[in-house]
């Protein structure tokens, strides 16, 4: 059988894409097994998706190469992990998989005003500028599971989609772990040996106002050189829902009421764990002002990453960005979507995610195997 993880965002995956990958050959002894084509370098199977939304050049031989490999572990559970699939369409994925046997889909929702926080501030260090309610106008639909979930359960069957919830009543669970529970493959020997370590963390609001403020500029920096030299290892700074009040998330939440209820009646197969968790009222976190200690050394850290970042010399302004577009222009539009198809398939081969830190394609595939915020 094969299970299809196909995200959603900041919901543990590119932990347990880590630990999926470099626990390949002991989870292989303990009978599920993690399919390698398709993952490159990296760890996650964007290029499949990519292929079927016609953006990776070698789009059959990578799913030929995929479904040789599932047929040769047919006698265990596979598994394939992409955030990628979500954007998918379910009917153009379906041909490619018709002939590899039974497929569930599973697919970890998140409470949505815990999760477009979480999402927004990606999207930030990722390097967008607006506000969280601006942000919120454009991309709110984000939130909208049940349409996503409808459309793979009319191709797959309703009956093949396996929702699980990331909030539990007790807090965040972890996903790895309940994963493999999912799958019905005992692998606590190699989960024993796990480095837990936050893997994608979302920064505390007083910092992320920092890297929006640095948006502002206009300058293209190299995130991961302003990101993780400031987030690693500071779990201090971390911190993914400190947006939005009670009143707020309330709100927020009635937005996707209906729609998380169908999602409940439709698809929830244990009653006794909701996949929401009702919003409780709660008291926000204590922020730091500007002239405590602690503020003061995070925006010393902050400044010399930034500096750094700078000095690299992996820098563009906006009107280096936008002067490239003429001479885009007059190419003609096959010639276009060529190059597009080319830089795609580079990232693919490299492990890029092929949307940066705001999650175009999937969580950034940082070190380590713990959980993501």
């Amino acid at each position: 059988m094969l299970f299809l993880h196909i995200g959603t965002h900041k919901t543990g995956t590119s932990a347990l894409q880590t630990f999926l990958t470099r626990r390949g050959a002991e989870l292989d002894r303990c009978g599920v097994h993690y399919v390698r084509a398709g993952l490159g370098q990296g760890i996650a199977h964007h290029s499949l998706s990519w292929a079927v939304r016609g953006q990776y050049i070698g789009e059959h031989a990578v799913w030929d190469e995929a479904r040789a490999e599932i047929a040769a572990h047919s006698r265990m559970p596979t598994v394939m992990s992409s955030e990628a699939f979500w954007f998918t369409d379910p009917e153009k994925l379906a041909p490619e998989l018709k002939d590899v046997g039974p497929i569930r889909i599973v697919a970890y929702l998140r409470r949505q005003d815990r999760y477009l926080q979480s999402l927004y501030k990606q999207a930030v260090t990722g390097g967008r500028p607006q506000s969280f309610e601006d942000w919120y106008a454009k991309t709110g639909k984000r939130g909208d599971y049940l349409s996503v979930v409808r459309r793979w359960a009319e191709v797959f069957g309703a009956q093949n989609i396996l929702l699980r919830a990331y909030d539990r009543a007790s807090g965040r669970i972890d996903v790895t772990e309940d994963f493999f529970q999912a799958v019905g493959v005992d692998v606590a020997p190699v989960l024993a040996q796990r480095k837990r370590q936050a893997h994608n963390p979302s920064p505390r609001l007083e910092l992320l106002e920092l890297y929006r403020a640095v948006n502002q500029s206009g300058i293209e920096l190299p995130r991961d050189k302003l990101f993780w030299p400031v987030m690693g290892g500071h779990t201090q700074y971390h911190r993914s829902a400190d947006i939005l009040d009670y009143e707020h998330s309330a709100r927020l939440l009635k937005d996707f009421a209906d729609g998380n209820a169908a999602l409940e009646r439709e698809f929830n197969r244990d009653a006794s764990v909701p996949l929401f968790p009702a919003l409780v009222p709660f008291e926000m976190p204590e922020f730091w002002d500007w002239r405590s200690p602690e503020y003061q050394r995070m925006a010393a850290e902050f400044m010399d990453a930034l500096i750094k970042a700078a000095r690299s010399g992996e820098t563009r302004s906006d009107n280096e960005r936008r002067n490239k577009k003429p001479r885009d222009a007059r190419l003609s539009r096959e010639e276009r979507v060529a190059r597009r198809k080319a830089a795609r398939a580079k990232a693919g081969e490299s492990g890029g995610d092929g949307g940066g830190r705001d999650g175009g394609g999937g969580d950034d595939d940082g070190n380590g195997e713990g959980e993501e915020a």
